[in-house]
C-alpha cells in the first residue's frame, strides 16, 4: 500500500520500507535528495530505490507529502499513542516525569476515554471493558493518593482533565449494619 502510494507521489519506482507498526514515512526522511554513496540503493530520502533503477525520487511534491504525512492518516492506535505522548508531556513537572503520579492519572484518564469510545462501537468485547474497570479502579486509588497528599496539586489535576471532584460522594452501596 504504501510503496504504491509513494510510487503515485513521486513517480519513482522504489519502495518504502517499513517502519515499526506503521508504513508512514517518518518526516526526517525526507531532507536533501542526494545519493548515499555508503549505501548504494538509497537515497537521501531514506527509501530504497530498486537496483538497476536510475531515477531519482527527486520531483517529491511536498504537498502531497505533507498530506501523506499529517496525523488525520494515522490509524487509531498510532493516534492514540500520540495522544498519550502530548498529554505526558502536559503533566510532567520536568522533563524526565513519567511516572508521577499527575502524569499516571492523566494517561489513565486518555486511556479511559479511548476505551470507552471503543466500547460504544464494540459493545460485546467484555475483556476490554474489565480493563476498562480496572483502569478506573487504579485511577480513583491514585486519585485518593493525591487527594491526601497534595491538595492543591489534586484540584489542578482534576481542573485540567475536566473531572469531577466525587470524594465526598459516598458508596453507591453502603453495608447494612446489624441492629443490636
Amino acid at each position: 500500500m504504501a510503496g504504491r502510494v509513494f510510487r503515485a507521489l513521486t513517480g519513482a519506482a522504489g519502495t518504502v520500507a517499513s517502519f515499526g507498526n506503521s508504513t508512514r514515512i517518518p518526516p526526517r526522511c525526507f531532507g536533501r535528495g542526494t545519493v548515499n554513496t555508503a549505501r548504494p540503493f538509497t537515497t537521501g530520502f531514506g527509501v530504497r530505490v530498486a537496483q538497476g533503477s536510475n531515477e531519482m525520487a527527486a520531483d517529491i511534491k511536498p504537498a502531497l507529502v505533507r498530506q501523506y504525512l499529517d496525523t488525520v492518516q494515522l490509524s487509531a492506535y498510532d493516534t492514540n499513542r500520540h495522544t498519550l505522548r502530548t498529554v505526558r508531556e502536559t503533566f510532567a513537572n520536568h522533563g524526565h516525569d513519567t511516572g508521577g503520579v499527575e502524569v499516571q492519572i492523566a494517561s489513565l484518564t486518555e486511556r479511559v476515554r479511548y476505551m470507552t469510545t471503543h466500547l460504544q462501537t464494540h459493545h460485546k468485547d467484555n475483556a476490554s471493558r474489565r480493563g476498562l474497570v480496572a483502569m478506573l479502579e487504579r485511577r480513583k486509588k491514585l486519585l485518593k493518593y493525591l487527594r491526601r497528599t497534595d491538595g492543591d496539586s489534586y484540584g489542578e489535576t482534576l481542573y485540567r482533565l475536566g473531572l469531577k471532584d466525587r470524594s465526598f460522594v459516598e458508596d453507591k452501596y453502603p453495608t447494612m449494619s446489624k441492629k443490636k
